[in-house]
Formats: C-alpha cells, sequence, structure tokens
C-alpha cells in the first residue's frame, strides 16, 4: 500500500513539476498551485462575450486541478460591489452581491480577503451574503464592530457564529510522506470608512501574522486588497514572503521585490493568474513560477456554474425589462475610449465625467447655468470603447437616481465647488459641464463668466448629491438657506426621472 502511495503520489508531482518547468520528479518537493483573481464585479462575459466570466474560471480551475490536486482559487477582495445586477431586486429585496456569491460557489473559489468594496453593503447584508457563501475567508486586519466591541467577522454556521481566521496554515505532503506547511495571511486597506468596520494598520498587522506564521509554516503568501504601491513597501518589509496575490489596481501587473512575487490580475476575470509554487523540503527553498492565463471566448464554460449564471442572467434580464431598459442594445460607437477608473473620475475632469454631466443638462428644457455630479457614482472602473451598449451604460451608473434641476445663490454653488475640489481622491469630487478653474487665479467661471457669489443660478445635479449624505457635503440639502427652489419631479416618460435614461438618450443623439 504504501508503495502505491508513492507511486500515485510521484505521479501527480511529476504533473505539476513538469508544468512548472523544475525539471524531474523530486521526492522532496511538494508542488501548490494558485488561481488568483481579484476586483471581479460581473459573472458574465464582457466585450460581446470575448473575454471574462466566471463559468470559464470554473473550467480553468478544474483543469488546474487535474494538473496539481493542490490547487487553491483565491480571489483578492472585491466582489460583492459594485454592479449592475446588483442593484436590482429579486425576491421582493436588493441582490446586493447574492448572484456573485453564487457563481463563486457554482466556480469553486476556496479562499478570499476582504476589499474595500464589500463594505459598500450594510452590515446585515454583508452577513448574509457571508453566510451564503461555501469559500473560506480569510481577514487579518479588519474587525466588526459590535455593541461597541470589536470583534472578528465571522460566518454563521448552524446558528453559530464561526470567526474568520487572520492566519491559515495549509499543510502538503510530499513524496517522502514529509509534511510542507504553508502560511497565509490576508489584508485590506481602510479606505472605506464605515460605523460597523474598524481598520487595524495592514503593516502591522501583516508584520504581526507574519512573525506567528514563520516559525510554524516552512514558507508564507499573502492575499492583499491595497494599492500597488503599498504591495511593494510590504514586499520589502516583508522580504522572505514568497508570494503576494493582490487586488484593487484593475490592470495586470507583476513586480519581484528582491524574492517577493507581487502580482494582480485584470479586473472582472478578464485575465487570472496562475502562480506555481514548488517548495524543495531538504533544501528549504520555494521557487515561484507565475503565467498571466487570459479568460476569453477560447475557454469553454463550465457546465455547473454556466447554469447558475445564466440564472442571475435571466434574473437581472426581466430587472431591465421591467424599467424599460434593452441591456444588449447598441445605443453609439465611441470614436474615443472612455476612462472610468476610479483613478480618473475621482481626481481629475475627465471625459466619461463631463460626457454625463453634458447629457444631464442636454436633458434639461429650461437654461441651464452648469451641471455638476459625484465622481463617486460613476462605478465601472474600467475603459469603455468602440459599440457601447444600454448594459455598458448601466456598469457606468448602477445607482441610478434622478437629475434635477436646482436653483441656488452663488455663494452656496462656489462651496459646493470648493468642497468638491477638496474632496479630490474620493468619491466627492465633482465632475461637471459648464464650470471650469482657474487654479492661478483661483477663480470659477460658470458658463464662461466669472461666479458671482450675489448671482442666482439654476444648475442640474443628482438626487444623491442633495441629501447632503456625500463626503463633505452635509450642508448641501433642500433646507439650506440659500436654495431657492428644487425641481424633481417628472412625468413618467421624462428620461431625467433616470440618470441612466438621460446618458442613453443623449449618446444616441450624439
Amino acid at each position: 500500500m504504501k508503495k502505491l502511495f508513492l507511486f500515485l503520489s510521484l505521479i501527480v508531482l511529476f504533473g505539476a513539476c513538469r508544468t512548472a518547468k523544475v525539471g524531474k520528479t523530486n521526492p522532496d518537493e511538494v508542488a501548490v498551485t494558485f488561481l488568483h483573481l481579484n476586483d471581479v464585479y460581473e459573472i458574465s462575459p464582457l466585450d460581446n462575450g470575448k473575454v471574462g466570466g466566471m463559468a470559464r474560471v470554473a473550467t480553468v480551475r478544474q483543469e488546474l486541478l487535474k494538473e496539481n490536486p493542490n490547487t487553491i482559487t483565491v480571489l483578492s477582495g472585491d466582489f460583492l460591489s459594485p454592479s449592475v445586477t446588483g442593484t436590482l431586486r429579486y425576491e421582493g429585496k436588493g441582490i446586493k452581491g447574492r448572484q456573485m456569491v453564487d457563481a463563486m460557489n457554482a466556480a469553486g473559489v476556496d479562499w478570499v480577503c476582504f476589499g474595500n468594496h464589500e463594505f459598500d453593503l450594510d452590515e446585515k447584508d454583508l452577513q448574509e451574503r457571508i453566510n451564503e457563501s461555501k469559500f473560506n475567508w480569510l481577514n487579518t486586519n479588519a474587525l466588526e464592530k459590535i455593541n461597541g466591541k470589536l470583534e472578528p467577522f465571522g460566518k454563521v454556521v448552524n446558528g453559530t457564529k464561526v470567526p474568520f481566521p487572520k492566519t491559515q496554515i495549509f499543510t502538503f505532503k510530499n513524496a517522502k510522506g514529509q509534511d510542507v506547511k504553508m502560511g497565509m495571511f490576508g489584508v485590506v486597506l481602510p479606505s472605506n470608512p464605515k460605523d460597523y468596520v474598524w481598520y487595524d494598520d495592514f503593516f502591522e498587522s501583516a508584520k504581526k501574522a507574519y512573525n506567528e506564521l514563520k516559525p510554524q509554516c516552512d514558507f508564507v503568501v499573502a492575499l492583499t486588497h491595497l494599492n500597488k504601491v503599498d504591495d511593494m513597501t510590504l514586499a520589502s518589509m516583508l522580504p522572505e514572503v514568497k508570494l503576494i496575490m493582490g487586488g484593487h489596481d484593475h490592470e495586470h501587473m507583476i513586480e519581484k521585490i528582491g524574492n517577493v512575487t507581487t502580482a494582480k490580475a485584470d479586473a472582472n476575470a478578464k485575465t487570472a493568474y496562475v502562480h506555481r509554487i514548488v517548495y524543495n523540503k531538504a533544501k528549504h527553498q520555494a521557487t515561484v513560477k507565475s503565467e498571466l492565463q487570459k479568460i476569453d471566448d477560447t475557454i469553454v464554460d463550465n457546465a455547473e456554474a454556466a447554469v447558475v449564471v445564466k440564472k442571475w442572467e435571466d434574473i437581472a434580464d426581466a430587472s431591465f425589462k421591467a424599467i424599460g431598459i434593452d441591456k444588449n442594445e447598441v445605443i453609439t460607437d465611441l470614436k474615443e475610449p472612455l476612462d472610468g477608473h476610479e483613478s480618473t473620475v475621482r481626481n481629475q475632469q475627465c471625459a466619461m465625467g463631463n460626457m454625463i454631466a453634458k447629457a444631464m443638462t442636454t436633458a434639461t428644457p429650461d437654461a441651464i447655468d452648469c451641471a455638476f455630479f459625484n465622481g463617486g457614482s460613476i462605478r465601472i472602473d474600467d475603459v469603455v470603447a468602440g459599440k457601447l451598449t444600454q448594459l455598458d451604460v448601466l456598469r457606468i451608473l448602477p445607482f441610478g437616481g434622478k437629475v434635477i434641476e436646482v436653483k441656488m445663490r452663488g455663494r452656496l454653488l462656489e462651496r459646493i465647488l470648493q468642497t468638491g475640489m477638496q474632496n479630490k481622491g474620493s468619491g466627492g469630487y465633482l465632475q461637471w459641464d459648464k464650470i471650469s478653474y482657474d487654479e492661478t487665479k483661483k477663480e470659477w467661471k460658470i458658463n464662461g463668466k466669472l461666479l458671482d457669489v450675489n448671482q442666482e443660478y439654476k444648475v442640474v445635479t443628482s438626487d444623491f448629491l442633495l441629501t447632503g449624505k456625500e463626503r463633505n457635503l452635509d450642508f448641501f440639502v433642500k433646507t439650506n438657506p440659500d436654495i431657492i427652489s428644487v425641481n424633481d419631479s417628472f412625468s413618467d416618460g421624462d428620461v431625467r426621472n433616470d440618470i441612466r435614461k438621460t446618458v442613453i438618450a443623449y449618446l444616441k443623439k450624439n
């Protein structure tokens, strides 16, 4: 029996090592494979079916498992939000990431860490998604605030809340039967402050986790949802970590900092990284070989996962039809790409933001002095190019909302615009139309003329902004004494009832 086990182990190890190109079979070695995704908001393929799709990811996973049973599929944060489907309703309540958990369960995701967008959900909805998940959550630096106390996030199993581990140790065996232990931790950046979340310093948390794992493990890897520069810093801080599988940035990248490999795939499963680690127990050495895997239409769908994806596509289609959206209709062929990355729309005036603001002014029959809205309402975090469909517009502006007219005094308009500039880097940064700012002179111009604090202006904005809930704009509410009038009631067929229909109508004409 021992000989049979040894023979089978050598076969498995040979297949894994052969793919990793590490030479002939070595009984001291263990091969571990990671299928690494990050920032996935869409379960269906994008770009007219050419790229992405969780059913294709499931196929890649199955092939990797055939190659090496020691295959672990991970998603390094950002999957519950934002998405168009997540904003729709099903069975009497908001979907809010339910479709993603369902698809990830079907695809066979093994481990995730939090991303900042998981905390877009309120505490109750997040807990429901966690409870629905079949995959494991690794969480090293975020804690839940419950009744004034800090407690670990966790999954409720049979009525009992099981805390997420801060670290995890995996045990594999080489052909000699020796244990090879791999440690893993997972950290998230604190860019989404919520009342129910407390973030510990991710650098210190990672360092502490590594120091705890190091004496217990042969090697350590990490899941992170951090900015690229922070991943680089972490790699420098912890030079013996073998692999950092990152998220948050949406374009694929790979860097080697000393002996640490840091990598991120493209968002929405356009690509995934396949990391093959071979650990030699005798030499105490780990080698990492990473390959960027395109997820495209050359990969067939996994049948089980495809059923789940189709189910949610049908649910979404029914919801779209109910609100008068034909998701597949091509509304324009863009002459120039539109950059909707968070790093763009939250930091500078851009073509996508200006187009949306212009659509708002165009939809308003009365003479309008200017338009503005919060850049954070653009959630696609991607570049759109070529043929643009109604679904693309929904992906750009998943939350919808009304386009409203507000007559206000110039001093309030100036304060709003100044605050928008101060909000640079956050969702409260404003995109606009018929507005310009001279940085040298510190002067605002409205429709080509200097802003007069004593003049009355008729502006177009989003109904969300007038709630005062945007960053530092709590003063922008209907009761502000510098607001003269608000027009937010329109007939049923008016495109201003939904900013997405406003944009669709504008693009059809331009």
